[in-house]
Protein backbone atom coordinates (compact mmCIF):
# COMPACT_ATOMS: atom_id res chain seq x y z
CA UNK A 1 0.00 0.00 0.00
CA UNK A 2 1.13 3.18 -0.66
CA UNK A 3 0.63 6.95 0.75
CA UNK A 4 0.65 9.84 -1.09
CA UNK A 5 -0.74 13.64 0.57
CA UNK A 6 -3.40 15.11 -1.80
CA UNK A 7 -3.46 19.04 -2.92
CA UNK A 8 -6.22 19.08 0.30
CA UNK A 9 -3.79 17.68 2.44
CA UNK A 10 -5.12 14.62 3.07
CA UNK A 11 -3.24 11.32 3.42
CA UNK A 12 -4.87 9.15 1.16
CA UNK A 13 -3.41 5.66 0.13
CA UNK A 14 -3.71 3.09 -2.42
CA UNK A 15 -4.52 -0.26 -1.84
CA UNK A 16 -3.41 -3.64 -3.70
CA UNK A 17 -5.94 -3.14 -6.31
CA UNK A 18 -5.71 0.33 -6.90
CA UNK A 19 -8.20 2.01 -5.43
CA UNK A 20 -7.88 5.17 -3.59
CA UNK A 21 -8.95 5.31 -0.19
CA UNK A 22 -9.26 7.52 2.77
CA UNK A 23 -8.07 5.84 6.66
CA UNK A 24 -9.62 7.12 9.48
CA UNK A 25 -8.22 6.95 12.91
CA UNK A 26 -10.18 3.83 13.34
CA UNK A 27 -8.51 1.82 10.53
CA UNK A 28 -11.65 2.03 8.55
CA UNK A 29 -11.40 2.68 4.49
CA UNK A 30 -13.35 5.21 2.72
CA UNK A 31 -13.15 4.98 -1.14
CA UNK A 32 -12.42 8.60 -2.30
CA UNK A 33 -14.17 7.60 -5.87
CA UNK A 34 -16.49 9.19 -7.34
CA UNK A 35 -19.16 6.83 -5.77
CA UNK A 36 -17.12 6.59 -2.84
CA UNK A 37 -19.56 9.01 -1.13
CA UNK A 38 -22.57 7.13 -1.62
CA UNK A 39 -21.58 3.76 -0.47
CA UNK A 40 -21.47 5.33 2.97
CA UNK A 41 -23.95 3.45 5.71
CA UNK A 42 -25.02 6.90 7.88
CA UNK A 43 -26.86 4.48 10.12
CA UNK A 44 -23.45 2.98 11.52
CA UNK A 45 -21.80 6.56 11.93
CA UNK A 46 -24.59 9.06 13.38
CA UNK A 47 -26.57 7.67 16.51
CA UNK A 48 -29.24 10.25 15.69
CA UNK A 49 -31.67 9.19 13.42
CA UNK A 50 -35.58 11.03 12.64
CA UNK A 51 -37.27 8.62 10.15
CA UNK A 52 -40.21 11.31 11.47
CA UNK A 53 -40.63 13.84 8.59
CA UNK A 54 -43.20 16.08 10.29
CA UNK A 55 -41.08 15.83 13.34
CA UNK A 56 -37.89 16.95 10.97
CA UNK A 57 -40.26 20.28 9.88
CA UNK A 58 -40.57 21.00 13.90
CA UNK A 59 -36.93 20.79 13.80
CA UNK A 60 -36.97 23.36 10.38
CA UNK A 61 -39.35 25.24 12.40
CA UNK A 62 -37.31 25.86 15.39
CA UNK A 63 -34.32 26.25 13.39
CA UNK A 64 -35.82 29.15 11.55
CA UNK A 65 -36.86 30.44 14.98
CA UNK A 66 -33.75 30.59 16.43
CA UNK A 67 -32.37 32.23 13.51
CA UNK A 68 -35.03 35.34 13.90
CA UNK A 69 -34.53 35.72 17.38
CA UNK A 70 -30.44 35.16 17.81
CA UNK A 71 -29.00 36.43 14.59
CA UNK A 72 -28.80 40.25 13.45
CA UNK A 73 -28.05 39.52 9.89
CA UNK A 74 -31.56 37.68 9.35
CA UNK A 75 -33.29 40.65 11.26
CA UNK A 76 -32.16 42.81 8.22
CA UNK A 77 -32.92 40.16 5.96
CA UNK A 78 -36.57 39.95 7.47
CA UNK A 79 -36.83 43.98 7.16
CA UNK A 80 -35.66 43.76 3.60
CA UNK A 81 -38.06 41.11 2.40
CA UNK A 82 -40.79 43.46 3.92
CA UNK A 83 -39.57 46.45 2.70
CA UNK A 84 -39.16 44.25 -0.90
CA UNK A 85 -42.65 42.93 -0.53
CA UNK A 86 -44.44 46.56 0.19
CA UNK A 87 -42.45 48.39 -2.54
CA UNK A 88 -43.11 45.20 -5.49
CA UNK A 89 -46.62 45.58 -4.31
CA UNK A 90 -46.94 49.24 -4.84
CA UNK A 91 -45.34 48.83 -8.09
CA UNK A 92 -47.50 45.96 -9.34
CA UNK A 93 -44.44 44.06 -11.08
CA UNK A 94 -44.65 41.40 -13.17
CA UNK A 95 -44.42 37.53 -11.96
CA UNK A 96 -41.05 37.27 -13.69
CA UNK A 97 -39.54 40.24 -11.62
CA UNK A 98 -41.30 38.36 -8.53
CA UNK A 99 -39.40 35.29 -9.48
CA UNK A 100 -35.97 36.76 -9.42
CA UNK A 101 -36.97 38.73 -6.06
CA UNK A 102 -37.86 35.80 -4.17
CA UNK A 103 -34.91 33.63 -5.34
CA UNK A 104 -32.59 36.38 -4.55
CA UNK A 105 -34.16 36.95 -0.84
CA UNK A 106 -34.20 32.93 -0.69
CA UNK A 107 -30.89 32.90 -1.32
CA UNK A 108 -30.78 35.49 1.40
CA UNK A 109 -32.10 33.43 4.25
CA UNK A 110 -30.68 30.58 3.10
CA UNK A 111 -27.17 31.44 3.31
CA UNK A 112 -27.83 33.08 6.46
CA UNK A 113 -29.04 30.16 8.18
CA UNK A 114 -26.17 27.55 6.42
CA UNK A 115 -23.96 30.49 7.77
CA UNK A 116 -25.17 30.32 11.18
CA UNK A 117 -25.10 26.45 11.02
CA UNK A 118 -21.56 26.29 9.82
CA UNK A 119 -20.24 28.66 12.75
CA UNK A 120 -22.02 27.11 15.31
CA UNK A 121 -20.05 23.34 14.28
CA UNK A 122 -16.96 25.14 13.81
CA UNK A 123 -17.59 26.55 17.51
CA UNK A 124 -18.54 23.08 18.75
CA UNK A 125 -15.56 21.18 17.02
CA UNK A 126 -12.68 24.20 17.62
CA UNK A 127 -13.72 26.30 20.59
CA UNK A 128 -10.16 27.51 20.68
CA UNK A 129 -8.72 29.82 17.93
CA UNK A 130 -7.32 27.84 14.94
CA UNK A 131 -6.65 28.22 11.29
CA UNK A 132 -9.02 26.53 9.52
CA UNK A 133 -11.92 27.45 12.17
CA UNK A 134 -11.42 30.68 10.76
CA UNK A 135 -11.13 29.76 6.83
CA UNK A 136 -14.40 27.94 7.62
CA UNK A 137 -16.23 30.76 9.28
CA UNK A 138 -14.78 33.31 6.78
CA UNK A 139 -15.71 31.60 3.95
CA UNK A 140 -19.49 30.65 5.13
CA UNK A 141 -19.51 34.54 6.15
CA UNK A 142 -18.77 35.10 2.30
CA UNK A 143 -21.05 33.60 1.03
CA UNK A 144 -23.77 35.31 3.06
CA UNK A 145 -22.01 38.25 1.50
CA UNK A 146 -22.41 36.91 -2.09
CA UNK A 147 -25.92 36.68 -1.65
CA UNK A 148 -26.73 39.72 -0.17
CA UNK A 149 -24.59 41.34 -3.25
CA UNK A 150 -26.89 39.25 -5.86
CA UNK A 151 -30.04 40.84 -3.78
CA UNK A 152 -28.51 44.47 -4.22
CA UNK A 153 -27.80 43.55 -7.77
CA UNK A 154 -31.19 42.18 -8.63
CA UNK A 155 -32.85 44.79 -6.80
CA UNK A 156 -31.76 47.47 -8.78
CA UNK A 157 -32.01 46.18 -12.08
CA UNK A 158 -35.53 44.91 -11.43
CA UNK A 159 -37.14 47.48 -8.90
CA UNK A 160 -35.07 50.93 -9.58
CA UNK A 161 -35.86 51.96 -12.86
CA UNK A 162 -39.50 51.09 -12.26
CA UNK A 163 -39.32 53.45 -8.61
CA UNK A 164 -37.85 55.88 -11.22
CA UNK A 165 -40.58 55.83 -13.22
CA UNK A 166 -43.22 55.58 -10.71
CA UNK A 167 -42.16 59.21 -9.00
CA UNK A 168 -41.67 60.76 -12.47
CA UNK A 169 -45.12 59.86 -13.14
CA UNK A 170 -46.55 61.21 -9.66
CA UNK A 171 -44.49 64.24 -10.34
CA UNK A 172 -45.27 64.94 -14.21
Amino acid sequence: MSSEHRDDGVKSERTEDNKDVLRTPEGEELDLSIVGTMKLETGKHSPIRNPNRLQSVKYAIAGLLYVLVREQSIKLASILTVIVIIVGLWLEIPTFYWAFLTLSLGMIWITECLNTAIEAVIDLASPDPHPMAKIGKDVASAAALMSSIVFVIIVVLTLLPRIIDRIRDMAG
